[in-house]
């Protein structure tokens, strides 16, 4: 099938707004004719926030667009609760995490995004012939059965639609369709209750990005073919845009842990330890630094790197299956985000290891996210909880 068409339906493309909404709170059917003025007279929303619980830290980000521009109000981080994040199984210890995060950070508005955790989610490209809606969902359904061992009955399945082609006279979709636990998504809704917080809606993180760098700063996907890496703690966001649409996205269960496994063997230490000794010291020397630097640097560069080879052999492994799909064209950039990518000399690392040209992405927006550390403009690990955030304001 033909990935890039001169045909394709601009106006299709997913907005960020509209075209994906995982589940919202249940409402009254029939709000009826005081409903409907009620929502009417209802002062228009100018703040929107997001929450994003990564496998180590827990971001937030506020939006306010008041004064007829974008401008980040409020942002802040706490560490996730250690065996906490895959079940939510320790409700109370999650819940004072969240209160914490939006005390600290000075949250205004109670109503948030967040996104779902990259294991529960399932994620596939599909693309089918332009049907009607309902004849979509039984089709989609159809497909979740083949691609999930669960039973369909007890999953929530989402579709994007991404773009429509012409193939042979006939209108073909591209689709992002996705598949998560309805108990998981109930159990975000309980936790973010009890926390005083109402979930406006569920993202995807490679949705969350998309929508940031293509929709903030169109320069980063708008033209020529972009990959966009963003890499956390236990996973990493893969995601190919084509001078600005998404065409192609993938999870990795490899994240910047490997790193400080990597440290925790080599020195024996406790991942804490390691963990800690990475942020305070971590550095990947280039050359020149190699001769003027001390031994002890040079050994936490050495397994710095060991760790890192297990990282870039999985996302060549997901570049090379972007690049078996049917006419896909070679990527030409890679913007880089998360918490991993602010490791000292990771970007020069990483353009030497794809071969094309590398970026720290940065949104630009007045108030974001600063990396305190490095006085660098962005803190890229906010990246997917600033798109989130974004959902209802980019066009």
């Amino acid at each position: 099938m033909e990935l890039f068409s001169k045909n394709r339906v601009k106006n299709k493309r997913v907005d960020g707004r509209d075209s994906w909404k995982m589940i919202r709170e249940p409402r009254q059917k029939d709000m009826g004719l005081y409903g409907g003025i009620l929502h009417k007279l209802a002062p228009k929303k100018t703040r929107f926030a997001a929450i994003d619980i990564g496998a180590s830290e827990i971001k937030l980000v506020e939006i306010s667009t008041a004064e007829g521009h974008r401008v980040v109000t409020a942002y802040g981080k706490v560490a996730t609760p250690l065996d906490n994040l895959d079940d939510l199984a320790d409700e109370e210890v999650m819940v004072n995490a969240l209160k914490d995060l939006v005390l600290t950070s000075g949250l205004e508005t109670r109503e948030v995004i967040t996104t779902i955790s990259a294991d529960k989610v399932i994620t596939r490209h599909i693309r089918l012939p332009l049907m009607p809606d309902k004849e979509l969902e039984a089709a989609l359904r159809f497909e979740v059965e083949k691609l999930v061992p669960a039973p369909v009955d007890e999953l929530i399945i989402r579709y994007a639609k991404l773009d429509i082609t012409e193939q042979n006279n006939e209108k073909i979709m591209h689709l992002l369709l996705a598949a998560v636990p309805t108990s998981y998504i109930y159990d975000f809704y309980r936790v973010f209750a009890r926390a005083d917080l109402t979930v406006a809606a569920i993202d995807l993180q490679a949705l969350s990005l998309w929508r940031l760098f293509c929709g903030i700063k169109p320069e980063y996907g708008g033209k020529g073919v972009t990959g966009f890496i963003d890499i956390g703690a236990a996973s990493t966001q893969f995601l190919v845009t084509n001078d600005g649409f998404l065409e192609f996205t993938r999870i990795l269960p490899v994240g910047g842990n490997l790193l400080t496994q990597s440290l925790a063997e080599y020195y024996d230490y406790d991942p804490a330890e390691a963990e800690q000794l990475k942020k305070a010291r971590g550095r990947l020397l280039s050359a020149e630094e190699v001769a003027a630097t001390s031994e002890e640097d040079m050994k936490i560069d050495f397994s710095l790197r060991d760790g890192l080879s297990e990282l870039v052999r999985e996302i060549k492994r997901s570049v090379d299956f972007y690049a078996s799909q049917e006419r896909a064209v070679p990527i030409e950039r890679f913007i880089l985000s998360g918490g991993t990518v602010k490791l000292t000399g990771f970007r020069e690392f990483m353009a030497e290891a794809m071969g094309v040209p590398v970026e720290l992405g940065e949104p630009g927006l007045p108030g974001q996210p600063v990396e305190e550390t490095t006085n660098e403009p962005f803190d890229p690990s906010y990246a997917v909880a600033l798109g989130s955030a974004l959902r209802e304001v980019v066009e």
